[in-house]
């Protein structure tokens, strides 16, 4: 039981690390990208969140059951917590394995429930981030990396 309560411990670590990119390591290695390899990478892109989601959601439903040991006898009640244990880890492995796939592609997911990603890029000699959000049709704007999606500016000012 111990055991359990660590790995749900150490997904719900991880699933705040989706909501608040700030717990990222710093000195994780950063791929640079231009508008238009940003562009180009936002297929994948969009596939993986996608997949994110999903996945979230359904060990979102899961982690939401709740059974009543009253209205259900032991044997129902045993089998039924492993299943849903086993479900949960094999959606959580495969939601972390998804995210890992993501983030090797170098882009920094930065909420997953949005869709909002952002890629590394150098602009006069400093790092900002392009910025895309799932529904967007393309590349469309660029913010300080301290500024989030608040301080998004078009692209033309980027190009310019």
């Amino acid at each position: 039981m111990h055991f359990k309560r660590q790995i749900i411990v150490a997904v719900f670590y991880l699933i705040k690390r989706i909501i608040n990119p700030k717990l990222i390591p710093e000195d994780m290695p950063k791929r640079y990208f231009t508008v238009e390899s940003a562009q180009k990478q936002l297929p994948k892109t969009k596939k993986s969140l996608l997949k994110l989601q999903n996945l979230k959601k359904a060990i979102d439903a899961i982690t939401s059951v709740r059974i009543d040991p009253k209205e259900i006898d032991y044997d129902e009640l045993i089998e039924t917590n492993t299943k849903l244990s086993k479900e949960f880890h094999k959606l959580s492995y495969e939601f972390y394995k998804e995210l890992e796939k993501l983030e090797k592609t170098g882009c920094v997911l930065k909420d997953l429930e949005q869709g909002l990603v952002d890629f590394y890029c150098k602009f006069e000699g400093r790092d900002v981030f392009l910025c895309w959000r799932l529904g967007e049709l393309g590349i469309k704007a660029w913010h300080e990396i301290d500024s989030g999606f608040i301080g998004r500016k078009p692209i033309m000012n980027l190009l310019e």
